[in-house]
């Protein structure tokens, strides 16, 4: 008999807006093969670990980062908020560019089982960085996850346009930028 495996799970997660860290679907995908392996398995911890090295690889960041981080720390607060089921990958990836000592918090979506555009992602930020959202900017490249969910907590919105993308009929960005290296200007005039 062939192992069936479950599609609804992760249909209602995606409308949910939960983000399991990727051991639970390590996990869950190989007890619907038949093998019952936990999340705290050396088995799928090492499975998520390969994933993390192999995604690593195709991950570039963006040449202005590091200038303009240095440009804005100490001048505001700064965060980071990740949809990404893997923690531990994001932070190795920071490390591997020596860009965690940038941000006054990370918030990665598998380490608190909510992803953009949920508020409680949002709010998560928000309240570690002690501050309220109406004085905040979020910057982001995806319309659904980053602007509508920045807007939908009374964030402003820096909108980096780095390719086409559906409108979002509920928010619009308070700005605009095609390159982070429009990104001081952009705060100023929010």
């Amino acid at each position: 008999m062939q192992p069936t495996l479950r599609c609804a799970t992760g249909f209602t997660r995606r409308q949910n807006f939960e983000e399991p860290h990727f051991n639970v679907r390590v996990s869950e995908t190989l007890k619907s093969l038949g093998c019952n392996y936990d999340v705290s398995s050396p088995v799928v911890i090492e499975a998520t670990g390969e994933f993390c090295s192999e995604f690593m690889k195709y991950v570039r960041i963006d040449p202005n980062t590091k200038s303009m981080l240095e440009m804005l720390y100490g001048k505001y607060k700064l965060g980071i908020i990740s949809n990404f089921a893997i923690p531990e990958c994001v932070f190795k990836l920071l490390n591997s560019e020596h860009l965690e000592e940038w941000f006054d918090v990370i918030v990665i979506s598998g380490a608190v089982n909510k992803r953009k555009p949920s508020p409680e992602i949002f709010q998560s930020a928000l309240k570690a960085l002690g501050v309220s959202a109406s004085e905040t900017a979020f910057v982001g490249d995806t319309i659904d996850a980053d602007v509508e969910g920045s807007k939908a907590v009374g964030m402003k919105s820096i909108y980096i346009e780095r390719r086409e993308q559906k409108a979002s009929e509920k928010f619009c960005p308070d700005q605009t930028i095609k390159t982070l290296k429009e990104l001081p200007l952009a705060l100023e005039r929010c």
